[in-house]
């Protein structure tokens, strides 16, 4: 009993371009990654659950983006994440190794969650009556077959 801490990076799938892999009969709609895990380091998640959740802690799933991710490095590397307790909680120990190994993971997520390709941007074109068009050309989705997301939950 504790507090654990996970990182996950989810792929979905979209498709666009090419059948789903298949799985136990079903097409493959998603796959979840383990990115980081911590056990009984309460500041951090304190921090997180304080600055992505409005401090509310019900165990519930917390999606970061980029620029959450590079917020949390941040806080890690001032020594910002504040002092945080709870039932079988226990302590983080902010020590060196912590902070390095803290933000190797958040920085491998960060790496993680950019890379992906992103489609080719177009205007919208008017059609009138308020309706626009984007034309898609061939190629603008090439590679395009999957979205990520970074997700933060803990359990007690």
């Amino acid at each position: 009993m504790g507090l654990d801490m996970y990182l996950t990076g989810e792929k979905f799938f979209t498709g666009f371009d090419k059948p789903r892999a298949q799985e136990d009969g079903f097409e493959v709609e998603a796959h979840t990654l383990k990115l980081g895990y911590w056990r009984k380091h309460p500041n951090l998640h304190g921090y997180i659950v304080t600055t992505f959740a409005d401090g509310v802690d019900e165990c519930q799933e917390i999606n970061l983006g980029a620029d959450d991710i590079r917020r949390i490095i941040t806080a890690i590397e001032a020594r910002e994440l504040p002092h945080t307790e709870g039932f079988f909680f226990g302590a983080s120990d902010d020590s060196k190794e912590e902070r390095k190994r803290d933000v190797e993971v958040f920085t491998k997520a960060l790496a993680w969650l950019e890379d992906v390709k992103k489609p080719v941007e177009r205007k919208p074109e008017p059609m009138g009556a308020g309706m626009a068009t984007i034309k898609i050309e061939p190629g603008d989705y090439d590679g395009v077959t999957e979205m990520r997301s970074v997700i933060y939950r803990a359990s007690w």
